[in-house]
């Protein structure tokens, strides 16, 4: 093989690998809902997940469906970014859960997906000789490139191990 072959192919495989990387993603790709199956009653599990997020978690439910079978939790941040790079306190990733319950062949299915998911940071800087702050959100939908999607993976599993464990 001539130096300009080895090249050619040493080009093409730093291609595919950029290819790969999150920060080169340019469209936004679904983020895989959590099923899960419990046994109990739609009604009785919506009971205890509704006192999960408000007792045990904290949290607000800013939404419910009208028929009563989907949960909207408030936005919590589960992440912050502080590597090499990142403004002052970091990137703080945010996320808000949509939780639908549903009876699917016999069975009481727990549905988890992310409704909302973005990043929030604070920048300080100096205009006019006093110091400004500028608040930035990067919604997932509308700059995907930025997300480690591994944040929101391990998110929705750690949620999903814990309603497991509630109805176990």
């Amino acid at each position: 093989m001539d130096l300009s072959s080895f090249r050619a192919c040493f080009c093409i495989l730093i291609l595919l690998f950029l290819a790969g990387c999150y920060h080169m993603r340019t469209e936004a790709v679904p983020i895989a809902t959590r099923t899960i199956v419990i046994k109990s009653e739609p009604a009785d599990a919506m009971r205890k997940i509704r006192r999960l997020v408000e007792d045990d978690w904290k949290s607000r439910i800013l939404d419910e469906g009208s028929s009563g079978s989907v949960l909207i939790t408030a936005p919590y941040n589960f992440f912050t970014d502080t590597s090499f790079g990142m403004p002052a306190g970091g990137r703080k990733y945010y996320t808000q859960l949509r939780i639908e319950i549903v009876r699917h062949s016999g069975q009481t299915v727990v549905q988890l997906s992310p409704h909302n998911f973005e990043m929030r940071s604070s920048y300080a800087y100096n205009q006019d000789e006093r110091i400004a702050t500028l608040y930035k959100h990067y919604p997932y939908d509308h700059y995907p490139g930025m997300f480690d999607l591994t944040r929101i993976d391990n998110e929705l599993d750690r949620v999903a191990a814990i309603i497991r464990s509630v109805f176990q």
